[in-house]
């Protein structure tokens, strides 16, 4: 899951070996053993799919969320910010982002071939040419800039194939309210962080919030989500999913992530 592994992207919001190679290198190494089944309570993982289905089913939403997320210190002190994000999709091949928060806003564009990145307090933006689908787009800012926008996983065509990626264990605790809706509460584990999601009890079950704790980062630090204003007949103007940038904006490269290091 892309958001949960790096809550730190929701602070910044910014962004070989030849094949010969690598197979020799492979033929001499045993196979890693393969992954134990992931053990999710039979009532989690019907609301789970449930949700991921809804999400994967419409061809065009729009959310809102308020966000808190922590930093920690190198003092070891731990400050939380607020941000509020809204996003709108339409599938197979469009997406838009606006943040805006107490670290400053974001603003993000993916019209189907172009993806763009805009910090409004700034004249710059960056700029990339992109795949045909949202999830070609996401899986190739993870592969190339390790970002993605926060909240990403509910934007997949599968949202419950990129939500229980690592899961190890999942349950189901219950019905609690989240902004006046009653929710079905799900808690689950995966090796590196634990993770909360409410889903709407009513007839449409939408996300209403999601609770991220990383146990291997130190000071614990969370980030959370509540969810409102789902809207799956909001349509969204062409204009919508196309940059809207000042005048005098300048173009920026995307900051690239390097390559991994070949094995010696």
């Amino acid at each position: 899951m892309s958001n949960r592994r790096e809550a730190g992207r929701a602070v910044a919001f910014a962004m070989a070996a030849g094949l010969c190679a690598q197979a020799a290198t492979a033929a001499t190494e045993a196979a890693p053993a393969p992954a134990p089944a992931p053990a999710i309570a039979a009532r989690a993982d019907a609301l789970l799919r449930e949700m991921s289905a809804y999400l994967a089913a419409a061809q065009e939403f729009t959310f809102t969320a308020d966000v808190t997320f922590d930093h920690v210190l190198p003092t070891g002190q731990t400050l939380q910010f607020s941000a509020v994000e809204e996003v709108g999709v339409k599938r197979p091949s469009h997406v838009f982002v606006d943040w805006s928060g107490d670290l400053g806003a974001r603003r993000f564009w993916y019209d189907g071939a172009t993806l763009t990145l805009f910090d409004p307090a700034t004249p710059y933006f960056a700029a990339a040419p992109a795949p045909e689908t949202i999830d070609a787009t996401l899986a190739a800012l993870e592969g190339a800039f390790a970002f993605t926008p926060p909240l990403a996983d509910f934007l997949f065509a599968d949202p419950y194939a990129a939500l229980t990626a690592g899961v190890r264990h999942g349950v189901y605790i219950g019905v609690s309210e989240v902004g006046g809706r009653d929710c079905h509460q799900l808690a689950f584990v995966d090796a590196r962080i634990n993770w909360q999601i409410w889903i709407d009890a009513g007839h449409q079950p939408t996300p209403c919030k999601i609770v991220i704790n990383y146990p291997t980062r130190p000071g614990d630090p969370q980030f959370s989500a509540t969810f409102a204003d789902w809207d799956f007949a909001p349509g969204i103007a062409a204009t919508r999913f196309a940059p809207d940038l000042p005048p005098g904006a300048r173009q920026i490269p995307f900051r690239q992530e390097p390559a991994p290091a070949a094995r010696p």
